[in-house]
């Protein structure tokens, strides 16, 4: 199923550009007050950091002054030896010219799916062929809705199964009544109409709602560095 589905990274930005920044982790944690301080020479605590394998030279500070200049731009990473970012297209070939030695490889989306929203994902196929709302259940949504609540919306699913579909077992078994607790999960709508019942049985207990939107061709491409 995934493989079908296209979305804006973090529902917003069009690239993902990928460093191999092992040395990243130097600059943690990455609050601009602490990354100024690394600019400045004066963190406190740069005698402690771990020179036997990393030290803070020239280009440990150039990252750090381009995440102060640019994180309004952009989202970044650092995932074990990478460090990854997400942003759009002219943020990322100024990633890659800056970090040309350290660069590996940039993601972006197919440019249909550049207009998309946040919270909507673009798919060639609609999950299990026709579903086209995935409705997110607040963690812990025991906390936030009543039993009568949960009773309710299991009552109204039923009653629509041709156009509702639960797969997540611990949501199945929360509404069903089999488990008290449901800390994550969600299920599926096949029509817009659904959602304002949904909402009025159970607003409290909804965290967000996935919208997927049909397009004709295959989504994701990547470069790599040449």
């Amino acid at each position: 199923m995934r493989k079908h589905h296209n979305k804006l990274f973090y529902s917003k930005y069009t690239h993902k550009t990928k460093c191999n920044m092992p040395w990243a982790g130097i600059l943690y944690p990455t609050s601009d007050e602490n990354l100024q301080k690394m600019l400045d020479g004066t963190h406190r605590d740069v005698r402690y950091l771990n020179k036997d394998f990393w030290k803070v030279d020239s280009k440990v500070l150039k990252l750090a002054d381009f995440i102060i200049n640019n994180r309004n731009k952009m989202k970044f990473r650092m995932q074990q030896n990478h460090t990854l970012f997400y942003s759009n297209k002219k943020t990322a070939d100024m990633i890659k010219e800056l970090f040309i030695d350290f660069y590996t490889s940039t993601e972006t989306i197919d440019p249909k799916f550049e207009q998309l929203k946040k919270n909507t994902i673009g798919c060639t196929r609609l999950p299990h062929g026709k579903y086209r709302y995935q409705i997110h259940l607040k963690k812990d949504v025991h906390q936030y809705i009543s039993k009568q609540e949960r009773e309710n919306l299991w009552a109204f699913i039923e009653r629509n199964v041709n156009n509702c579909l639960v797969t997540n077992k611990y949501v199945l078994d929360y509404l069903e009544g089999k488990h008290p607790h449901c800390y994550h999960g969600y299920f599926y709508v096949s029509e817009q109409k659904m959602l304002t019942p949904i909402y009025m049985l159970a607003q409290k207990g909804i965290d967000k709602i996935i919208k997927f939107i049909v397009v004709k061709n295959e989504c994701n491409k990547k470069t790599k560095r040449t």
